[in-house]
This record gives structure tokens, C-alpha cells and sequence, in this order.
């Protein structure tokens, strides 16, 4: 849907002037639809939307109108990833495409990469503008990138949070403003929590020792880490089968 028009996605458009195209000036949330088209923890989404807009400088468009169409494109497609676009000239794109849960928790081939802080938008923002985390994967030949501070701790990836296990604790970095706060983060740190494990919000030292290292995104839920720099690495320890998704 554009601007609350809907159409096969094979003919949606935005001018090829408009400043998310040429600056990457946008804003943007991904989400998952259930098999009955319920898009799930939309409120904290559309939360995260509206800081991301304040952050950015881009006008929050009517929430009302961007749940109406996530809801329309969740209940055509049953189970879906759908993204929520925001343009800095006024455009809104949803975006819903089927995808295989059988990508929750494939294993993942990583390599650790450095962290710096984006000293106008910070890291609480979900911005268009990837090109630097996408070639930081692209150059590393593999599936994701974790990136590590300089007090030698895991941050996020790029395109993830950053889960490890250590003496049964699960340990990942704070929502302090330096990563963004991950809707999918906060969904295993709940379960976490109906469970009974520990959690230390620290952010797991990047050299280790760890029990599992994980990393959890909307299209991967909770997914282990079975090769970092090229080295293997064990992978689904006792925590991490406990706290993986099921239906």
C-alpha cells in the first residue's frame, strides 16, 4: 500500500527524486503477521516509529491510518513480514510478502566488526540509511555482523540483537540510546523472564567464554551463532533450546 492505495507489490512506486531514494531519508519498522493475519506487537512498533520519526525529523503520519493498512495487508497474507516505510517527503509504504518460518533459529555464520556511535541520529533509530552495516556484511561473507564497543562488549548486529549465554544467564547490551530497542529483544527477554533465567544487560564480553551466542531479528526469532570469524563455535546450549520460538 502507498499512501493507503493498495496494489500488487510488482506495481507500487515512489519518484525516483524522493529523498528516501536519493538520501535514504525514511524511517522504518518490520514486523510479523501470525497464520490469521494478526500483526504482532504492533503498538510497540508503531512506539518505536514515532521516535524514530522525532529523532529524524520526519512528520508521524496518522497512526490510526498505518494500523488500518498493516492490519489489511496482515489479513490477506496470513503470515507475513511487513514494513512500515515512512519518507521524509510525506511518503507511506506498507510492504507485506509471505515468508518460510523455517528460517527461525537456522544457524548463522557471523564475524565481529567495530561499533561507533552515530553522533546525530544515535542508534535508537531506525533509518533507511544501511549502507555501511550492508557492505560490513557484503565484505565479511557472512550472514551478519556483530559489532563490539570499545569496552570489548557486543552492542547489536547490524541487522540484530545480540544474545549470549554465560553460566546460565542470557546477557545482551541496554536499550541506553547507543542500540536500537529491538521489539524481538524484548520478546526473548520476556520469555526469559516467564522462565524463570537470569538476564545481565551488560552486553556479553566479545571475546567470551559463552555457553551459546545467539542473535534474534523479526525473520529469525532467536537463531545460534555456529560460526564467528571464521572459527566454529557450539551452539544451542540448554538456555537457548529453552528460550527458542515455538508456536
Amino acid at each position: 500500500m502507498v499512501n493507503g492505495v493498495a496494489m500488487p507489490l510488482e506495481q507500487a512506486q515512489i519518484p525516483v527524486t524522493d529523498p528516501a531514494v536519493t538520501i535514504g531519508w525514511s524511517v522504518f519498522e518490520t514486523l510479523r503477521s501470525d497464520d490469521s493475519g494478526t500483526p504482532r506487537r504492533l503498538p510497540q512498533h508503531l512506539a518505536r516509529l514515532k521516535r524514530s520519526c522525532q529523532t529524524a525529523t520526519i512528520e508521524m503520519q496518522d497512526e490510526s491510518h498505518i494500523s488500518a493498512e498493516v492490519l489489511e495487508v496482515a489479513q490477506k497474507l496470513g503470515a507475513a513480514r511487513i514494513r512500515i516505510t515512512l519518507s521524509g517527503s510525506g511518503f507511506r509504504v506498507v510492504v507485506g510478502q509471505t515468508f518460510d518460518r523455517a528460517r527461525f533459529g537456522q544457524p548463522v555464520r557471523a564475524a565481529r566488526g567495530i561499533w561507533r556511535d552515530e553522533p546525530y541520529l544515535g542508534g535508537s533509530v531506525k533509518h533507511s540509511s544501511r549502507a555501511p552495516w550492508v557492505a560490513a556484511v557484503r565484505r565479511s561473507g557472512v550472514d551478519e555482523v556483530l559489532l563490539v564497543d570499545d569496552q570489548g562488549r557486543f552492542t547489536e548486529g547490524t541487522a540484530s540483537s545480540i544474545f549470549a549465554v554465560v553460566d546460565g544467564a542470557l546477557w545482551t547490551a541496554p536499550h541506553d540510546g547507543r542500540v536500537l530497542e529491538s521489539t524481538t529483544c524484548v520478546e526473548v527477554l520476556e520469555r526469559a523472564q516467564q522462565l524463570g533465567i537470569p538476564v545481565n544487560r551488560q552486553g556479553a564480553l566479545a571475546d567470551g567464554p559463552w555457553d551459546g551466542l545467539y542473535i534474534a531479528s523479526t525473520t529469525r526469532d532467536l537463531a545460534p551463532v555456529v560460526e564467528l570469524d571464521g572459527q566454529s563455535i557450539a551452539h544451542w546450549d540448554e538456555v537457548g533450546r529453552t528460550l527458542a520460538y515455538r508456536d
